[in-house]
């Protein structure tokens, strides 16, 4: 059962592509939290944004989800049973639910997949509010969700080597910048959603991607298979760099700075040299030190991004 759900889910659109999507239990702060109301030279109120060096999503919210939120605690356990019955089922995936986040119709289940393959990604588990029931029954995702963030698990698993050039790239960036940082591991558990990710990126498949149809297709019968298999049943002929986005977000470190426009353009100069990461299409930013607590977005008016246009493609 699955619907196209008018909440505030993680989903491919231009605010996604630019600000990233996080969540996590509604109702509580991060620690570490500064107590002035204005956190120093940027502006940032301290009911409004925090650190990237301390969210975990502490805060996000979901329009409507107040009393579902509250109900969906209370019958924990019926909605995370019902949550790896229905990925088990549907998807042929194990999970590790991380978050519960009330919305207007139920509660989003944010989680994450166990096994060979990784990924994060949503389930919403509708809840009967006047009569505080969980149906279970009645579990759904978001249109072409899951299935976009097992297609980049998938071609993660194909490409090990091409993967680990990434992080390795990332990791060398990070010493050769230390003014630079990502997200915390807690808050991609917690808020996830999006597909195969890191604290410092996350990929998105097209639904134009025709050529990983069969490789999902043996996943789903198939979800032991292994690597040298799902290559198999992988048609690389039909591959377009704009079938894979991979969305790199990097922070300031420090909490007055602002995005330094050096420091994007030789991140930007580094990806464009390296020809040995996964083929795709690469949308590199840069964003000040804080995240936006209720929607979890980094992206903001002083942030340096490429247009989706203009981004570093890989062949």
């Amino acid at each position: 059962m699955k619907h196209k759900w008018k909440l505030f889910v993680c989903g491919i659109s231009i605010s996604l592509l630019l600000g990233g999507c996080f969540g996590v239990d509604s109702g509580k702060k991060s620690e570490a939290k500064k107590t002035d109301t204005k956190q120093g030279e940027l502006d940032r109120p301290e009911d409004v944004y925090e650190s990237v060096l301390t969210y975990t999503g502490d805060g996000y919210d979901l329009p409507g989800g107040e009393e579902n939120e509250k109900i969906a605690k209370k019958h924990k356990d019926e909605v995370v049973k019902a949550t790896k019955d229905y990925l088990k089922k549907e998807y042929s995936t194990d999970v590790e639910v991380h978050n519960m986040v009330g919305n207007q119709d139920g509660v989003t289940v944010f989680y994450e997949s166990t096994g060979n393959l990784h990924f994060y990604s949503t389930a919403i588990v509708p809840i009967d509010t006047k009569a505080k029931k969980v149906l279970k029954d009645e579990v759904t995702t978001i249109e072409g969700e899951v299935e976009r963030s097992i297609k980049t698990a998938l071609y993660a698993l194909m490409m090990p080597k091409e993967f680990n050039e990434l992080d390795d790239q990332i990791a060398k960036i990070l010493k050769e910048t230390p003014s630079i940082t990502g997200r915390t591991e807690k808050a991609i558990q917690n808020v996830g959603g999006s597909g195969y990710m890191s604290p410092y990126y996350y990929v998105q498949s097209s639904s134009l991607d025709e050529g990983i149809n069969a490789v999902y297709e043996k996943y789903l019968k198939e979800p032991n298979a292994s690597k040298e298999e799902f290559v198999a049943s992988y048609d690389d002929s039909q591959f377009e760099p704009d079938f894979l986005l991979y969305n790199i977000h990097f922070f300031m470190k420090d909490p007055n700075a602002q995005p330094e426009k050096k420091i994007f353009n030789n991140i930007i100069e580094i990806f464009e040299k390296n020809n040995n990461l996964p083929r795709g299409r690469y949308l590199i930013n840069l964003n000040d030190n804080y995240i936006h607590i209720r929607t979890s977005e980094g992206y903001k008016q002083n942030s340096l991004s490429q247009n989706p246009r203009e981004g570093i493609i890989k062949n």
